[in-house]
Order: C-alpha cells, then sequence, then structure tokens
C-alpha cells in the first residue's frame, strides 16, 4: 500500500521513486497483467481542492495526447483515501541520473534532448497543456535514446517557482502563471546543465536564485559558440524576448544543429545519447527514498473515481505488448530496412488487376467489418497517429478525410531515420503526395516508389487507413473477441491483392518473409477505429515487423487541398 490505499485493479511490484509531488510505484494490471507506473500524490496536493480541480481538465486532456515524446497518460484515480495516476510505465530513467552519473552530455546529444524535449512540449501546448515545472526528473530517456515528458502540471498555483527553483523563469518568481514562455526558460535551462553540467542560476536559498534568475546575466560564455544565441533567446529575462512557441524554437534549434555540426547532427546525437543511456544503465540504481514495497492488492477501501483516459489505454497498451511480442510497445513502426525504407520494388511495384472485395471468411469478422464501414462513413475523418519499429523509426501525426470511391488525403508531420529524422510536413491528395522541403512545397507520387519522405508518407497513409482496418477483416483466416479487442490473423497473399493496401503488404511479405499478419483492433463506442496494431514474422524473427496507429477526434473535417505553388 501507499499510504494506506492502493489503486483497485492493481497490483503493486515494487516503489521507483518518490519526490514532491508523490510516490511511484511500478505495478500490474490485474486484468492484463500490464506494467503500469502509479504516483500516488502528495497528500498536500490530494488536499487542495482548487489544485484536484483544475488537474482533473488537464487530465482529460492528457489522455487524449498521443505523442511519442510524452508519457502516455491512462487515468486519474481519486478515492477518499488518496489521489493517484495510472500511466505508462517507461523503460529507462530521468535525465537527471544520466548527468548525475555522466556528467556534461555533450553538444550533441544535448542537441538531441532539447529537440526531443521541445517535440513534447510543442505536442502538450497544442492540447492546451503547460507543464509547469519542467526539470530533468521529468525528462525520461529509453535505450534507444527518446526523450518522454512526464508529470505535466502537478503543482498548487502558484508553487511552481519553488518546486523546480532551478528552472523556474523570472516572471514565476513574481507570481505570474506558467505558460508556453515558462516551459521553453525551463527547456532552455536543461540544456545549459546538459551542456555544462549543472544549471545556469544557483544559490544558497530559494531567494538567492530567484534574484539569479532575475538579475544574473545570461552565463553564455560557459556553452559552445555555436549554441549561445539559442541559450540568450531561450533564457531571455523577458519572456516576449524568448521564442513564441516550443515549433519556432525548435527550428532555431535544428537551423543552429545544422550550421554547426552538419545534417546528420540528429542521427549523431541520438546515437551519442543511446551510449550514454547504456552507460547510465550499468551504473547502480539509486534505491528509492522511502523503500521497496511488494505487496498484494488488498481489497480496496472505499470507491474509486477515475478521470481521463480510463481503463481503455491500459487494455490498448497491453495489446500492443501481445501484438508486438517482445518488441518495445507504444514505438514507433517499421516496414524493414537498416535506414529509410526503400521504395517498392518492381516484383511489389503497380496496381493489383481490380478484383471484388473478398469476404471475411468468419461471420463475425463480416459483421464488425459493415459496423466500420457505417460508422466511418457517418463521420469520415479523424486525428491520427501512426508509428514503426524494428530497425528503423518512422512516426507521422495528423488528420485525414475519407474520399468517396478514392484514397482519403492526409495533411501530416512526419519523421523517420537517416536522411528523414527532421519533422516535415506533407500532405497527400489523390495520388500525389506533397513534401515541404525548407520553406517550398515538393511534389511526387504517393506510389511508395519515390525515395525518402514521400515513400514514409505513402506508408503512413495506407497503414492508417480505414482501408487498412477492412482490408485486415477481409483478409482474416482466424478471429476472435476478447473483451473490447478484436484479434485475429489475416492472410498475407490476400493483403497484398487488395488494391488500396496492396503495395503496403507487397514490402512487409518482402522484408519479412511472412506468409500472415497477427492484428488485433480496438473500436470507440460508435463502432469507430480507436487503436490497430498489426505484426508480420516469417522464420527469423529478427525481422519481425510491427506497425500501430491511433485514432481520435473522429467527425466530418475540413475538406484537404493540395499545397499552393509545389514544385
Amino acid at each position: 500500500m501507499v499510504d494506506g490505499w492502493t489503486v483497485p485493479g492493481f497490483t503493486h511490484v515494487q516503489e521507483l521513486g518518490g519526490g514532491a509531488c508523490g510516490r511511484v510505484m511500478l505495478a500490474l494490471d490485474d486484468l492484463t497483467q500490464t506494467k503500469v507506473a502509479i504516483k500516488y500524490l502528495d497528500p498536500r496536493l490530494n488536499g487542495d481542492e482548487a489544485f484536484l480541480s483544475r488537474y482533473r481538465g488537464v487530465a482529460r486532456r492528457l489522455s487524449q495526447l498521443e505523442d511519442p515524446n510524452v508519457v502516455d497518460f491512462y487515468e486519474l484515480v481519486e478515492s477518499p483515501q488518496g489521489t493517484a495516476i495510472v500511466m505508462e510505465r517507461v523503460e529507462g530513467f530521468g535525465l537527471r541520473r544520466m548527468i548525475a552519473t555522466q556528467g556534461p552530455t555533450g553538444p550533441l546529444a544535448a542537441l538531441a534532448i532539447i529537440s526531443g524535449t521541445l517535440l513534447g512540449l510543442a505536442a502538450a501546448h497544442a492540447k492546451d497543456i503547460v507543464h509547469g515545472t519542467l526539470r530533468p526528473s521529468e525528462i525520461l530517456i529509453d535505450e534507444d535514446g527518446n526523450c518522454r515528458l512526464v508529470d505535466f502540471a502537478l503543482a498548487s498555483a502558484g508553487t511552481e517557482a519553488q518546486t523546480a527553483p532551478a528552472y523556474a523563469a523570472p516572471e514565476l518568481w513574481g507570481g505570474a502563471p506558467p505558460g508556453i514562455a515558462t516551459d521553453l526558460y525551463a527547456a532552455t535551462a536543461i540544456f545549459y546543465e546538459c551542456l555544462t553540467g549543472r544549471p545556469p542560476f544557483t544559490g544558497r536559498s530559494q531567494s538567492a536564485i530567484a534574484k539569479a534568475h532575475r538579475e544574473a546575466p545570461t552565463p553564455v560564455e560557459e556553452v559552445p559558440g555555436p549554441l549561445r544565441d539559442l541559450i540568450a533567446q531561450g533564457l531571455a529575462k523577458d519572456p516576449a524576448d524568448r521564442p513564441g512557441s516550443a515549433a519556432d524554437f525548435l527550428g532555431a534549434v535544428e537551423d543552429a544543429a545544422v550550421a554547426a555540426y552538419g545534417p546528420a547532427w540528429l542521427a549523431q546525437g541520438r546515437g551519442r545519447l543511446t551510449e550514454l543511456a547504456a552507460e547510465t544503465a550499468r551504473q547502480p540504481e539509486p534505491a528509492p527514498s522511502k523503500g521497496r514495497a511488494a505487496v498484494p492488492k488488498p481489497a480496496p477501501p472505499g470507491p474509486a473515481k477515475t478521470g481521463g483516459g480510463g481503463r481503455g489505454r491500459v487494455l490498448a497498451a497491453a495489446l500492443a505488448v501481445l501484438v508486438i511480442a517482445g518488441g518495445t510497445a507504444g514505438g514507433v513502426l517499421l516496414l524493414g530496412g537498416k535506414d529509410d525504407d526503400p521504395p517498392v520494388g518492381p516484383a511489389m511495384s503497380g496496381t493489383p488487376e481490380p478484383a471484388p472485395p473478398p469476404t471475411p471468411s468468419d461471420p463475425a469478422a463480416a459483421t464488425l467489418l459493415g459496423k466500420i464501414e457505417q460508422a466511418t462513413g457517418q463521420a469520415p475523418g479523424a486525428s491520427f497517429v501512426y508509428r514503426r519499429t524494428g530497425g528503423g523509426a518512422a512516426t507521422a501525426r495528423g488528420t485525414f478525410t475519407l474520399v468517396p470511391n478514392g484514397s482519403p488525403s492526409y495533411s501530416m508531420s512526419v519523421s523517420g531515420s537517416g536522411d528523414t529524422r527532421r519533422s516535415t510536413r506533407a500532405v497527400i491528395v489523390g495520388d500525389t503526395a506533397y513534401v515541404m522541403a525548407g520553406k517550398t512545397w515538393r511534389s511526387a507520387p504517393a506510389n511508395g516508389q519515390a525515395p525518402g519522405y514521400p515513400t514514409l508518407v505513402a506508408q503512413a497513409r495506407w497503414a492508417s487507413s480505414v482501408g487498412n482496418v477492412t482490408a485486415l477483416l477481409r483478409a482474416s483466416t482466424a478471429f476472435e473477441q476478447q473483451g473490447q479487442i478484436y484479434k485475429g490473423t489475416a492472410a498475407m497473399d490476400r493483403l497484398t491483392a487488395d488494391q488500396s493496401v496492396g503495395a503496403l503488404y507487397g514490402h512487409l511479405s518482402g522484408a519479412t518473409g511472412a506468409q500472415q499478419v497477427a492484428f488485433a483492433l480496438k473500436l470507440d463506442r460508435a463502432g469507430r477505429p480507436a487503436h490497430l496494431w498489426f505484426r508480420a514474422q516469417g522464420a527469423d524473427k529478427a525481422r519481425a515487423q510491427v506497425i500501430q496507429a491511433t485514432y481520435s477526434a473522429w467527425g466530418r473535417k475540413a475538406a484537404i487541398a493540395a499545397p499552393s505553388a509545389p514544385r
């Protein structure tokens, strides 16, 4: 137990740590056996009704936030015994531990860290979520060098500066509320610490630290010359002098990084960050501050109210682990290749001969297919997140609209590996992909044969389309329902013959040697896709490929048009 209670439906495994916000336990979901992290809020927060009232709204927005640079928020649980947050368990450690054991990260790794941090902040700010107390312990680093932000908005109003004094913007010390500008200030202070091994402003007391933030010159001379302007911008005393948004600041970071270290800076930075993560993992893990707990879950002492994402996202995470079968759940997805995916080869290119869509062999799959087609026809658009893993990385997020008798149109931001590591904007209309290169739109066929971003964009459309969901059901050879989850296997030869997604599965077949695809699907209450996972695995398990797509905000979306003046 923690302070006399345990979140119902979970069994504690051990304590992971604690801090000003509360204690964190590693726990197992009793239903799915999924590992999660549960933060039991400190009694000060639990007794602050103004904080709780505000945080309930934050929790709802966090539960809708799907971003590879933000730890997944599952649910907020309130009971007479306390308040807890159930969230994704990240296999990694806080940046604080890395700096403490390894010292300064070096400029390339530091640039990779602030890049991931700004991407996470940009996604949160787009949902009207401000972190407020960002510090190194709230940036988690996994073994692949990914940065994941956690613990958004966990401070009572007016206490943000005292909660994270080394990273608190001058205006926070004067009582101003946290906002985008204060998050960017904190991110820059962390960037400075990565470069130098210490925060930019220190003191023997909080009043001394506050004075330094307000009055001391920014110590830019302590950092490499090409990065000094970034530090000066982000740590500007006046919030109006800081970048206007996380996206704006990220653009400045990328420009400075390319100018100083070349176009491969991010790949090199993530490589160095991966090395530092491995070195940190080899160091003994500090003992939790209040001991460990490994106790069976008692009967709940009182009813608990849940908010935010609910148990559905925990079930979704469990299913992702099941489908990946030992891979990294919640990671980005892969379609093969050591770096970027090559264009579809000649044997896989072209459009399959028209043929009537096959009927699912299982009557339940046929019924489900009809339900999905009817539901999505009434709400022909959604927001989506696409991920791939398995030897490379790619992520896309944006919106799509279904087009009668045609391919869906997409507007997205996308990034991959190698030469496509930098996130860029893309649009697909009809058979053409439009990709932003610098400040110019470039066009290419959206057939998976144009190298680089056009192939990445085409694969994101195929994998996350409703047509892919229905293709898997039509090609299913085994199908069953387990609670809210539908599971099955689909024949690869039937998938490659599908007109809408055949090119995707042709590539997947060639990359893995798989003869069938295992898939799992969760629908929302209206019968529209909420989560989709599928895996292709041949005789060589090391070549197994996993794809994940998540959907939200179904409804009629504005028509997506081709950008003006593409070249």
